[in-house]
């Protein structure tokens, strides 16, 4: 069978670019709606984070749904796009950044699969249930992340392998002193949505990976933040951010299939 790669679009990202077969995933954590279609010379599962129209904010999307959907799939592999703010007045609208570490300050957000009675088999075979601790030294797949960046390099595109995702609650924008704090425990990018989906996947053993696209820099660093100014750099970078993602395709078979995801 082949391997079939997620993808879950974020913010302005809202549908792969080739029909699809629509199939709702039952899953023991809610539905999930999955388009099945190929990109380039891949299977790939596509999931709308927000669903189309951005009607699910950050707070409420069901990450286990969407992340166990993958994994029932046979997707051992997930790339994400994330629209986010940027802490560095050197990293500005427009760029991508492949993070590689995040700091989580969600709560309230069901983050875990494994609450002492659920069980599952891994795509590698392995057997997991009970209480389970995953090790996140390395959140973010290494070797994902370096076809990202490498692929984004090789188009000329503004890019940077490495940065640190702090994650809020949302769906409210972050204030200026909260920036500050988060600049001083060296947060790069802030977001709402990429570290719950991390957390979820190396749960279920797979490898996940973020292309992050700065729309615009965070409180207290511009006079105010908009979401009409978040869509419009989207709408603007859409076309390279689905130009990346169909490059770094056509190279993840030299990823390879015994990382520490």
């Amino acid at each position: 069978m082949a391997q079939i790669i997620g993808i879950i679009g974020g913010s302005g990202f809202y549908k792969p670019d080739n029909d699809s077969q629509k199939k709702t995933i039952n899953t023991p954590f809610g539905d999930a709606l999955v388009h099945l279609t190929q990109l380039g010379n891949k299977e790939v599962a596509f999931i709308t984070r927000h669903k189309v129209g951005h009607s699910i904010p950050p707070h409420l999307v069901n990450y286990r749904a969407n992340i166990y959907a993958l994994h029932h799939l046979g997707v051992s592999r997930i790339i994400t796009t994330s629209a986010v703010g940027s802490l560095n007045k050197d990293i500005a609208p427009g760029n991508f950044v492949v993070p590689d570490q995040f700091i989580d300050f969600t709560i309230g957000r069901p983050k875990t699969f494994f609450d002492g009675k659920f069980e599952t088999t891994l795509y590698s075979g392995e057997k997991r249930s009970g209480v389970i601790h995953v090790d996140l030294t390395n959140p973010y797949c290494p070797d994902i992340r370096k076809v990202i960046a490498t692929t984004g390099k090789k188009l000329k595109m503004d890019i940077q392998e490495k940065g640190v995702y702090v994650c809020t609650e949302g769906p409210r924008f972050e204030t200026p002193a909260e920036i500050n704090s988060f600049r001083i425990l060296g947060g790069t990018l802030v977001g709402m949505t990429s570290a719950s989906e991390c957390i979820l996947a190396r749960e279920l053993g797979m490898c996940y990976s973020t292309i992050c696209l700065v729309t615009n820099f965070a409180a207290g660093m511009q006079d105010k933040i908009s979401v009409s100014e978040v869509f419009k750099v989207f709408d603007e970078k859409i076309v390279d951010l689905r130009k990346l993602i169909g490059k770094t395709l056509e190279q993840i078979t030299y990823v390879s299939n015994k990382c520490d995801c």
